[in-house]
């Protein structure tokens, strides 16, 4: 299991209208800015990663954060790439920021990839399903910081299809990138819950 699991959950916000806005994980700024400061971050982020209508990565760095890579989900980090397309490694224009694929070459980061990072920090909205692979991602990303003793900070995302939980449960004879862990197709959770789940049942392989 993974020692360093940090989760930052969504809340709810009133307005003057009484209703009840998400704040999502990386709106709630004052809580996890005091755990990044001063660190060699890592950010596993997409074109859904946003504080109101910035990219995580252009808020984090706006405050001086320390951002030594970002690793790309499938799609890739700027959502340009189609389904199932082979995602290359990059450097991206807007920020000189270097860019490891999970899609590509590896869907887990190696300990060279990871090699001076002090947290990495996990920020991706999700739809709640089975055999989109961000919870893979997610699942190999957990595993990866466990073998290496570094912290994991996610945070967090409502989830659509939280509401219900339907379909089978994956036959393990089956396992591949697009079903990694034995949940139903539609599991009902947040990507943090899911971690906290893979993580107390101890699914993680290392």
């Amino acid at each position: 299991s993974i020692t360093f699991l940090l989760l930052i959950q969504c809340e709810a916000g009133l307005k003057a209208q009484d209703s009840l806005p998400v704040i999502t994980g990386a709106e709630r700024m004052e809580a996890y800015l005091p755990l990044i400061r001063n660190k060699n971050l890592a950010l596993v982020v997409n074109q859904t990663s946003v504080v109101g209508e910035t990219l995580l990565p252009d808020t984090l760095l706006a405050l001086h954060c320390q951002i030594k890579k970002i690793f790309a989900p499938e799609h890739g980090f700027r959502g340009t790439a189609d389904a199932g397309e082979f995602v290359s490694n990059d450097v991206d224009a807007a920020t000189g920021i270097p860019i490891v694929s999970l899609y590509g070459k590896n869907f887990k980061p190696t300990s060279d990839q990871l090699k001076g990072i002090d947290i990495v920090i996990y920020d991706i909205q999700d739809v709640g399903v089975r055999f989109y692979t961000y919870i893979s991602t997610l699942h190999y990303l957990m595993e990866a910081c466990a073998e290496n003793n570094i912290e994991l900070l996610i945070l967090d995302r409502p989830d659509p299809n939280g509401f219900y939980v339907d379909g089978p449960v994956l036959d393990s004879s089956l396992h591949s990138f697009v079903g990694v862990d034995p949940v139903p197709i539609v599991y009902g959770m947040t990507p943090a819950e899911y971690a906290s789940m893979v993580n107390g049942e101890h699914w993680l392989h290392n």
